[in-house]
C-alpha cells in the first residue's frame, strides 16, 4: 500500500496501476475542489518536478508514501499581478546558513558560488530554487537575473548523492521505456526510403541518445556513486563508438548501413542501458524502505 496526503486529507491506494488510476483520479477531484492546479510530487521526502505521475507508476512496488503539492488558483493570480520592486539586499537560505547578498548582477553571481562552495563542501547537488515561496525548477540563474528586482527571499534546495540518484535514474527510466520503439521505428525507416518526415525523427534520436551519454558521463564523475556506475561506465564508451560508426555510415549516404548500425548496435545500447537503469531503481528503492 502507498500512503497519499493531498492537503489535509491522507488515504491509502494499492501498489497496483488500478490504485496508480485511483491515485490521479483523487488528484484531479482534489484540484477541482480546491481550485488548485497541480505542481509535483513528494515521493518518500524526495521532490519529483519531471514526470511524476509517470516516476510513481514505474516505481510503485518500492513507494512508501506519496505528497502532492498544489499550487493555489491565487497564487496563479498573483502571479499575473504587475509586482512591485523591491529594495535592499536579497535574503538566501543555503541549508541552516542565512545571508544576504545585493540586489545586482554581482549579488547573484555571489550567491551561484556560494551555492558551488556548498556543493563542494557537503557532497551535495544542485537542484532547484525556491523564491518567494514559489519552487523554479527550469533556468534558475536567468529567472533570477531577470526578476531581481521583485525578489525578496531564495532559498537553495540540494540533492544528496542517494537523492540524485534516484532522481536521474526515475527520468532515465521513463525516458528509455519510450525511446525504444522510435529508434526501431526511425531504424526500420531506413531500410526502405526515408522520407522527409525521417530526418526529423532521426535526429531527434539522436539527440536524445547524446543526452543519455552526457548523462552517463555526469553520473560516473560523481565519486560518491563510485562503485555503483561502473555498468555506466562501460555503456558510455560502447555507445560512443556506435555513434562514430553512425556518423561515418551518413557521409557515405549508406542508408542500409545506417539502419543496421541503429538496430544492430544502438538499439542494444538503449535496452542494456534501460535494463541497468531498471536494476538500479529496483535496487535503490529496496534500499531505501
Amino acid at each position: 500500500m502507498i500512503h497519499v496526503k493531498i492537503s489535509s486529507i491522507e488515504f491509502e491506494v494499492k501498489n497496483t496501476l488500478p490504485g496508480m488510476k485511483d491515485m490521479v483520479a483523487r488528484i484531479d477531484e482534489a484540484m477541482l475542489e480546491q481550485k488548485a492546479q497541480f505542481s509535483h510530487l513528494i515521493v518518500d521526502g524526495v521532490a519529483v518536478t519531471d514526470a511524476p505521475l509517470d516516476y510513481v507508476k514505474l516505481n510503485r512496488k518500492g513507494i512508501k508514501e506519496v505528497e502532492v503539492i498544489f499550487i493555489a488558483e491565487d497564487q496563479k493570480s498573483q502571479k499575473k499581478k504587475a509586482p512591485r520592486a523591491k529594495k535592499g539586499p536579497i535574503r538566501v537560505t543555503i541549508s541552516n546558513i542565512v545571508f544576504e547578498v545585493k540586489r545586482d548582477l554581482p549579488g547573484v553571481s555571489e550567491m551561484f558560488s556560494r551555492i558551488d562552495e556548498s556543493m563542494k563542501d557537503f557532497d551535495v547537488y544542485f537542484s532547484h530554487l525556491v523564491v518567494d515561496g514559489v519552487e523554479v525548477n527550469d533556468a534558475p540563474r536567468e529567472y533570477v537575473d531577470q526578476n531581481l528586482k521583485y525578489i525578496s527571499e531564495i532559498v537553495v534546495i540540494f540533492f544528496t548523492a542517494e537523492q540524485y540518484l534516484q532522481q536521474v535514474m526515475g527520468i532515465m527510466d521513463v525516458f528509455l521505456e519510450s525511446a525504444l520503439p522510435a529508434l526501431k521505428s526511425v531504424a526500420n525507416e531506413f531500410y526502405g526510403k526515408p522520407d522527409e518526415a525521417t530526418w526529423p525523427r532521426l535526429e531527434a534520436c539522436l539527440n536524445g541518445v547524446s543526452s543519455l551519454l552526457g548523462i552517463i558521463n555526469s553520473m560516473i564523475s560523481i565519486p560518491a556513486l563510485a562503485g555503483r556506475t561502473e555498468r555506466f561506465a562501460t555503456l558510455g564508451e560502447t555507445i560512443g563508438l556506435h555513434l562514430e560508426n553512425f556518423k561515418n555510415a551518413t557521409r557515405l549516404n549508406d542508408h542500409t548501413l545506417m539502419a543496421d548500425i541503429m538496430l544492430y548496435e544502438i538499439v542494444p545500447f538503449v535496452e542494456s542501458l534501460h535494463e541497468a537503469v531498471s536494476k538500479l531503481v529496483e535496487r535503490k528503492m529496496s534500499v531505501l524502505h
